[in-house]
C-alpha cells in the first residue's frame, strides 16, 4: 500500500512539472504567433447542427495514407471498392474517427481532476475560468506544437503528424468545454466535438500537408540516389510519373552544361537539411492550426464574447489603442489652447481704439505738394501787394 502511494505520488508530481512546463511552452508559442499574426475575433459554433460540411482532418488523413502507401493505396482502393459497398467503407471511416475522438475524451479527463482548480470549478467567476480555460489552452498549444518533430519520419512522420494533430484538438476541445461546465459526452458529444472541428479555419493544413509530402519525396529521392545515383534516380522517377519528367530532363541537362557528375555528387548535407526544415514547417503550421481550434471553442463555449478571444492578449494590438487615445488627447489639448488664444486675441482687439486708416504713399505726396504750392502762391501774392 505504501509502495502504491509513493507511486501514485511521484506519478503526480511528474505529471504536475509536465503540465506547468507545457504551459509555459504554450504561452511563449501564443505570445510569439500574437506578435506575428493579426488579432481576429472567432464565431462561435451552433453545436447540434445536423448539416455541416467534413472537417478537413478526415480528408488530410487519407490523402496522407495515400501518399504514404503511394500506387497501393490505388490498388486496394481499386479492389475494395469492388467488394466492399461504400456506405460500409464510410462506416468503418466514421468509426475509427470515432475512437479517435473517444481515446481524446479518455486523454483530457486524465489532467484535469489532478488541477487543484478543478475541485472548486462550480465556484469560479468567469475571471477565473477564463485563467483555467488559457492555462489547458497553453498545454494544448505546446502539444500541438511539439508534434511537429514527426518529421524528422519523412512521409511516414506525414501521417503521424495529422493524427496526433486531430489528437490533440480534440482533448482542446473536450478540456474547453468541461472547463465552461458544458462537457462533451457520448456519441453526441463526439459529434459535437468534429462539428466544432468543421467550423474552424484550418485550410492552412493543406499547405502544410503539401509542403511536408514534397519534402517526404525529396527525401526519398536522395536516400535512393546515395546508392543508385541521382542521375539515374531522376531518370525512374521521370519514367514513373510523367509530370516530373520535365523537370529531371531539365535538372540533367543544366548538370551536364555545368559539368556536374550527379552520380558523384555529395548529397549527405542535403538530407540532413530537410528532415530539419520539415520539422521547422511542421510546428509553425501546427502552432496556427490548433490557435484556430482553441479560438473557436473558446467562442463557443464562453458565457462572454469578450471571453472569446486569443488566450494572451496582442500587446501590440492594446498599445495601439493606447497611443490612439493619447494622440486624441493630446489633439483635444492643442484644440482647446488654440481657441483660448484666438478669443485673448479677440478681446484684445475689441480694447484698442480703432485707428484711421491711412492713405495712399502716392495720394499723400501729392496732397503734400499742392499745400507747398499754395503756400507758395500765397506768398507771392503778399510780395505784388507790398510793391
Amino acid at each position: 500500500m505504501a509502495k502504491r502511494s509513493t507511486l501514485s505520488q511521484g506519478v503526480s508530481t511528474v505529471g504536475h512539472f509536465t503540465r506547468n512546463n507545457l504551459e509555459r511552452i504554450g504561452s511563449l508559442i501564443d505570445s510569439v504567433n500574437a506578435k506575428t499574426s493579426k488579432p481576429r475575433r472567432y464565431k462561435a459554433v451552433d453545436l447540434g447542427d445536423e448539416d455541416y460540411q467534413q472537417d478537413l482532418f478526415r480528408e488530410q488523413t487519407l490523402k496522407a495514407t495515400q501518399q504514404l502507401l503511394g500506387t497501393r493505396f490505388a490498388t486496394y482502393g481499386k479492389y475494395a471498392k469492388k467488394v466492399v459497398p461504400n456506405s460500409l467503407f464510410q462506416s468503418a471511416v466514421d468509426g475509427a474517427f470515432a475512437q479517435i475522438a473517444k481515446l481524446a475524451a479518455s486523454w483530457s479527463q486524465i489532467d484535469l481532476p489532478n488541477e487543484h482548480r478543478f475541485a472548486d470549478l462550480a465556484t469560479l467567476d468567469d475571471e477565473q475560468r477564463y485563467a483555467l480555460a488559457t492555462d489547458i489552452a497553453n498545454q494544448n498549444r505546446a502539444l500541438a506544437t511539439l508534434g511537429g518533430i514527426t518529421g524528422l519520419a519523412g512521409l511516414p512522420g506525414l501521417l503521424a503528424d495529422t493524427l496526433w494533430l486531430l489528437l490533440v484538438s480534440l482533448r482542446a476541445v473536450y478540456q474547453l468545454a468541461a472547463v465552461y461546465d458544458k462537457p462533451l459526452t457520448g456519441k453526441q458529444g463526439i459529434k459535437m466535438a468534429y462539428e466544432l472541428l468543421a467550423n474552424a479555419d484550418l485550410s492552412k493544413m493543406q499547405e502544410k500537408q503539401a509542403l511536408l509530402a514534397g519534402i517526404g519525396v525529396g527525401k526519398g529521392l536522395l536516400d535512393n540516389a546515395q546508392g543508385n545515383g541521382l542521375h539515374s534516380e531522376l531518370k525512374n522517377l521521370g519514367l514513373k510519373n510523367k509530370n516530373v519528367n520535365f523537370y529531371a530532363e531539365q535538372v540533367d541537362k543544366i548538370a551536364g552544361q555545368v559539368g556536374i557528375d550527379l552520380d558523384h555528387i555529395n548529397l549527405s548535407w542535403v538530407r540532413r537539411l530537410l528532415p530539419a526544415t520539415a520539422v521547422i514547417i511542421g510546428m509553425r503550421y501546427n502552432s496556427h492550426l490548433i490557435d484556430e481550434v482553441i479560438g473557436v471553442a473558446q467562442a463557443t463555449f464562453a458565457p462572454e464574447p469578450k471571453l472569446a478571444t486569443r488566450a494572451i492578449t496582442d500587446d501590440s494590438h492594446n498599445e495601439a489603442e493606447v497611443n490612439k487615445d493619447m494622440s486624441t488627447t493630446q489633439d483635444k489639448t492643442k484644440n482647446e489652447a488654440k481657441s483660448k488664444a484666438d478669443k485673448s486675441s479677440e478681446n484684445k482687439d475689441d480694447k484698442q481704439p480703432e485707428k484711421k486708416p491711412k492713405k495712399p504713399e502716392a495720394e499723400q505726396t501729392k496732397q503734400n505738394k499742392d499745400t507747398k504750392q499754395k503756400n507758395t502762391n500765397g506768398k507771392q501774392k503778399v510780395d505784388v501787394k507790398n510793391s
